[in-house]
Order: structure tokens, then C-alpha cells, then sequence
């Protein structure tokens, strides 16, 4: 029987139906969702309320702050500046659940970028509650009632000011502001990180809400820096210039830059000032040629050849002191000058003029410093004149040239009114009411800023305080491109405030593709001949890093219009000074005319090195005491600029060439990338 097999069988498999969804799970689902979501929302809309809202409150107990502390009410300013750190930590808290959304990349941008403004604002708050409880502790010390206080602030003829203060109180003062250097720089030196924090931030990608409530942050961060700085910087000069522990003697320079000279102006008048404990022992004024002309028999020191050539100065009188561009070059030839006449001078000569004595400081300002000193004080009546802000150089001028003649005032003493004019300046000064003094530190930055209040130490260590930030008015080399424009007035009277100016500066190629530099001086006279001006004879140098090679000079004059008449084309005298290389020469202009002097020559090695490198870095000085005028840049590099701080016009991008005009108010550092 024949055995059958039959094939594996596989049953087919049974497919059960789909079970239907549960429709009102799912929409319980999407409920439950939805829900969760709005919620979620609101928390973080909640949160989001929180932030603004504390930050506004924030901005609104800074801005009380402020005002009460420049009412000179710390405790109430502490407080309200405790209140702004509150609510700023409220709204950093905030920050704790906007988070959860930060990898949304623009809402974490947002978050982000606040969150940095938020903490920087505590730190400056931490950093103004040091100083409001240093302010606290300062008018403790002053023993200044709350009477006293409201009559100052006010405004009225206050029962007690600065002047009227007990010496031991003014030294007590003294000390405590003189050991507070180190915190004070500690704490500036946290906003200035606070301040580049915030720098950094892409601020254009904020929502306007958060800016506008971070506001007093952003922008009196740079306000409340710059404060901390000017405390810091006093703090450390104070004790040596106020005579702390023992008496403390400055030279005063009156400047007058309507005679410009390199160290800032025409040393017409000097002054004595002698302080002890932040107290004014004395201070005198005198016409320098009550010094000079006595002396003169017995100098020997002879004059700089320019000074001798065009100024028919044959010795070196303090008078001619400033020939140096550098402040404390010149006040340490001052020094030497002042003290060799004082000594030269025959004992009875010494009891009427000037007796011997022993200097630590100078200090040298222009009529411009002392303008804005009139704005603070008011008007100020002495010798039967009225001096104001607009009229105190010509009616100054004036009197020391004719009025005192007119007043039957002896040539000796025709400078006396300018010794009660600062007199009087000192007592208003130090009557002033508490609220003007942040203008008075304002109007002495400024002028320290613009070069029309320069300081000068024997004291070495003062000396590099003042250098470092820009106090001393002295000229440092550094490692890039650097120029300098000097004019020394020669017998022009006080035609320096008429004379206009503006300069160029063009770095270009030559043929053989060497780089060289042009310096185009423009000098238009718009005075006319009267008893303060005649025609401009000046002597100009300038100054260029050091390895420059002069070329070519026109303009250039042997002497003015009248020893000249031919117009013959002067030389140029190159030199060194101060680690720079020197081109110099006389130029003259008379009234209603314009004149050019132009200095071209090769850049100098390291000026060609820094634009071969792609990274050219210029730094123009401002002379002491000049007024602001234009400054032009035509720069070609024949390679192309890619970056640069200041940035030029937007429609010169993307050339070979770096082209600013700008206006020459402080010294100035101008940043090209190729």
C-alpha cells in the first residue's frame, strides 16, 4: 500500500477587526493638553509680568536714588537704592521659569540678554550703596547740620560752607576720603566690567520693553563710571595737592592761549598758592615781568634759537617757560627758570618781588577754564569792572593794556585786578551750594578732557597718576602712527583767538610704492590790526613718530610781510624731542588772509610695518590750550579697509581708503583694520 504524505498546512490566520478609537479620549486628551499649555502659558506670562514689572519698579527707586543723593540725603538714597536691588532680584527670580522656554533661539536670546542687563544693574547698585554710605560718612564727619545742609542746597547764603569748616574737620575729611583710593578703584573697576558686559550684548535684537525699563542700567552705567573714576583719581591726588600733614605749595600758570606757546599759552601772570589740610594758607598773583624785568641783568641761560630768531628773546625768561609741548617738561623748566630769577634777584628786590621758595606742584589753565569757572560762580564785580563768561578775556586784556593807565594805576600794579578777580573767584567757589559742586568736578573734567587745565607733581608717584590718566598733559611715543601740530605764537599779540585752523593729514603711495604722509596746516586770520591783534607770525613744529623722513615743506617763510616783503621760502629745521622726530618752521598771515604750511615725508618704519600687517593704529594729540578746530583723514592704504573705529561715512566703505572728518577736541585714537 502505497504511503501518502501530505504538504506542512498552515491555517490562515484570523485578522481581528480594528477596534474603533475612543473619540472621547482623545478629546479629553487634546483637553488635558490644551489645558496644560495655557497654564504653562500663563506661568510664564506671569513670570514674564513679574520681570518687566520689578524692573520698572527697579528703574523707578534708581532714579529716586539719584535725586535724593544729589540732595545729599544718603540714608533715603540707600534705602530706595536697597529697593531697586529687591525688585531687581524679584525679576531675576522671574528668570528662573522664563528659562524653561530659553531653546526657543530668539526667546533665548531675549531671556538671556536681560538676564546680563538685570545682574550688571546689582552690581552697580551693590557699587553706588558703597559709595552713598562713603558720601553718609563724609557729611558725618563734616559735622554739618541739617539746617546748614537745606540753606546750601537751596541755594541761600548758607550759615556754613566748605571755607567755614573747623581745619580738623577738613583734615578729617581729608583722611577719610584719601584711604577710600583703593575701594573706590575696586568699584570702578567693577562697573567698567559691568560696562563691557553690556557693551557686548546685540542690543538691537531687544524688544523695546526690556531696554526701556533697564534704561538707568544702560545708560548711566557710563555716568556712574566716569564719577567713580574722577573719585578715585582724587582720592589719590588729594592728600599731596591739599597739604595733607604738611603744607603743600603750587606754581599756577595763567595761560593765556590767545598767545598760544607749545606748553598751552603766554605765561603773562603767575600765583602762589600755599594749602595745609585742604585749607588755604595764602594765595597771591603777580605780573610775571615783575619778575623778569628785575632779573634780567643777572640770567645766562639763552633763549630756544627760535624764540631768539622771532621773538627777539635773547635769554630765557619764566615767561618763555612753556616752549616744550609736554606739560611736565615745561613746568620743570618753569621751575628751574622761577627759582633761578628768585634767587638772582638782590635781597631788597626779593622783599618787593618774590622770595624764595619751595614748589611741588604746578598748575596751569587758560581764560577758557576760567570762563566756565565765571558760568559756576556768576558774575564777579572787582575794580569797578563786571566780569562775565563772554567778556573776561577782552575786558582783562583791556585793562592790563590801557584801563589801568586810564585809572592812573602804576605799570606795576596793572595786573592787580586780575589778583582780585581770583580772589574773589576763590570765595565764590567755596561758597558755592552743595548741589553745584558735581558742576564745579564737571567743568574741571572737561577742561582737563579739552587740555585747558593741566597738573604737574614732583612727586613721582603723583606724576604717573596724573600721566596715566591724562591730567598731566604729557606726550608719550607709542608703537603706532602718531602726530602732533605745536604753534608757538612770536609776537603777535593775542591774535590766536582770531586765527582759525584746520588741518589734513594724507597718507598715500609713490611711484616706487613707498608710503608717505602729508600734513596740511590751514591758518585763516579774521581779525584786524587793533590793540589785541596784528599779523600771525608763528613758529609751528610737528611731531611724527620717530624715523620719519622730511621730504618737502611749502609755506614755509624766512619771516612776515614786512621783514619779508619778497615772500623767500623759510628752511626746516628737523630734529628730535621727546622720542619723536621733529619738522619745524615759520609761517606768517596777515589779517583777512589764509596761509598753508605743508610737511611731507616717508613713514616711518614702523608706520609701514603696522599697514604691511593689516592693523594701522593713529593717535592725534591736541596741543595744550588750543581751541577745537577740523581735523581731515584721507588715508591710502592701497589695501582694502575692512574695519574701522571711529567708522568712516557709509558711502566710503569697502575702498582702499580711510576718509573722517572730524573735530580735534581731546587727543584722539583712530583704529584701521586692512
Amino acid at each position: 500500500m502505497t504511503e501518502f504524505h501530505y504538504p506542512d498546512y498552515q491555517p490562515e490566520p484570523v485578522i481581528e477587526p480594528k477596534s474603533r478609537p475612543n473619540r472621547r479620549n482623545l478629546w479629553l486628551g487634546l483637553a488635558l493638553a490644551t489645558i496644560v499649555l495655557v497654564v504653562l502659558g500663563g506661568i510664564l506670562a506671569v513670570a514674564a509680568g513679574q520681570v518687566l514689572s520689578s524692573a520698572y519698579e527697579g528703574k523707578a527707586a534708581l532714579e529716586r536714588a539719584r535725586a535724593e543723593a544729589l540732595d545729599l540725603n544718603f540714608e533715603a538714597a540707600e534705602e530706595y537704592l536697597y529697593l531697586a536691588d529687591q525688585e531687581f532680584a524679584k525679576a531675576d527670580r522671574g528668570f528662573l521659569v522664563l528659562n524653561t522656554i530659553s531653546f526657543i533661539p530668539w526667546v533665548g536670546s531675549q531671556i538671556e540678554a536681560a538676564d546680563v542687563m538685570l545682574k550688571s544693574g546689582r552690581e552697580v547698585i551693590a557699587a553706588l550703596i558703597e559709595i552713598v554710605d562713603l558720601g553718609g560718612e563724609l557729611m558725618r564727619l563734616s559735622g554739618l547740620s541739617a539746617t546748614d545742609l537745606e540753606e546750601m542746597l537751596g541755594g541761600l547764603e548758607p550759615s556754613m560752607t566748605f571755607d567755614d569748616l573747623p581745619s580738623e574737620t577738613k583734615r578729617a575729611i581729608l583722611l577719610r576720603f584719601s584711604s577710600s583710593a583703593a575701594e573706590l578703584e575696586l568699584l570702578q573697576n567693577k562697573l567698567a566690567i559691568a560696562q563691557e558686559e553690556l557693551a557686548r550684548l546685540p542690543k538691537d535684537e531687544l524688544v523695546s520693553p526690556i531696554l526701556i525699563a533697564l534704561e538707568p542700567v544702560t545708560e548711566q552705567l557710563a555716568v556712574f563710571e566716569s564719577t567713580l573714576r574722577i573719585m578715585a583719581i582724587a582720592s589719590s591726588l588729594l592728600p599731596e595737592f591739599a597739604g595733607l600733614d604738611q603744607e603743600s605749595t603750587h606754581l599756577l600758570l595763567f595761560l593765556n592761549n590767545g598767545e598760544l606757546r607749545p606748553g598751552g599759552g603766554f605765561i603773562g601772570t603767575y600765583g602762589i598758592l600755599k594749602m595745609k589740610d585742604a585749607d588755604i594758607v595764602s594765595l597771591e598773583t603777580k605780573d610775571v615781568y615783575n619778575l623778569d624785568n628785575p632779573a634780567s641783568p643777572y640770567l645766562t641761560q639763552m633763549a630756544p634759537e627760535p624764540l631768539q630768531r622771532y621773538n627777539a628773546a635773547d635769554k630765557w625768561f619764566f615767561r618763555d617757560a612753556n616752549w616744550s609741548p609736554d606739560f611736565g617738561v615745561s613746568s620743570r623748566q618753569a621751575l628751574e627758570l622761577f627759582n633761578e630769577e628768585v634767587r638772582a634777584l638782590p635781597p631788597a628786590v626779593q622783599n618787593q618781588v618774590q622770595m624764595p621758595v619751595s614748589i611741588q606742584h604746578v598748575i596751569g589753565f587758560t581764560p577758557t577754564f576760567a570762563s566756565e569757572l565765571l558760568r559756576l560762580t556768576g558774575p564777579i564785580a572787582v575794580g569797578g569792572q563786571t566780569f562775565t563768561p563772554e567778556n573776561v578775556f577782552d575786558l582783562l586784556e583791556y585793562q592790563v593794556e590801557f584801563g589801568y593807565a586810564e585809572q592812573g594805576i602804576p605799570l606795576t600794579q596793572r595786573k592787580e585786578i586780575l589778583a582780585d578777580l581770583v580772589a574773589e573767584m576763590k570765595v565764590r567757589l567755596l561758597s558755592l551750594p552743595l548741589a553745584e559742586w558735581s558742576r564745579l568736578i564737571e567743568v574741571s573734567q572737561e577742561a582737563w578732557r579739552t587740555k585747558q587745565l593741566v597738573m604737574y607733581s614732583e612727586e613721582q608717584a603723583l606724576e604717573d597718576v596724573l600721566t596715566r590718566v591724562g591730567w598731566g598733559g604729557r606726550m608719550v611715543p607709542w608703537a603706532g602712527d602718531q602726530q602732533l601740530v605745536v604753534d608757538a605764537n612770536m609776537g603777535s599779540l593775542k591774535s590766536d583767538r582770531v586765527v582759525k585752523r584746520t588741518v589734513k593729514y594724507e597718507i598715500f603711495q609713490n611711484s616706487d610704492g613707498q608710503y608717505l604722509g602729508r600734513t596740511t596746516i590751514k591758518y585763516d586770520h579774521q581779525g584786524n590790526f587793533d590793540y589785541q591783534t596784528t599779523r600771525y607770525r608763528t613758529y609751528t613744529r610737528l611731531y611724527l613718530p620717530l624715523g620719519s623722513e622730511w621730504l618737502k615743506t611749502k609755506g614755509a617763510l624766512v619771516d612776515d610781510q614786512l621783514r619779508n616783503p619778497k615772500g623767500e621760502s623759510g628752511t626746516v629745521e628737523v630734529g628730535e624731542d621727546l622720542g619723536f622726530t621733529t619738522f619745524g618752521a615759520f609761517i606768517a598771515i596777515e589779517p583777512g588772509a589764509t596761509g598753508e604750511l605743508v610737511f611731507e615725508y616717508r613713514l616711518a618704519p614702523s608706520v609701514v610695518r603696522a599697514i604691511e600687517a593689516h592693523r594701522y593704529q593713529l593717535s592725534w594729540l591736541k596741543q595744550i590750550g588750543t581751541a577745537n578746530y577740523p581735523l581731515t583723514l584721507d588715508l591710502d592704504f592701497d589695501k582694502k579697509v575692512t574695519s574701522a573705529m571711529p567708522a568712516e561715512a557709509a558711502e566710503g566703505w569697502g575702498d582702499d581708503v580711510y576718509h573722517l572728518n572730524t573735530f580735534l577736541d581731546q587727543d584722539l585714537i583712530f583704529n584701521v583694520s586692512l
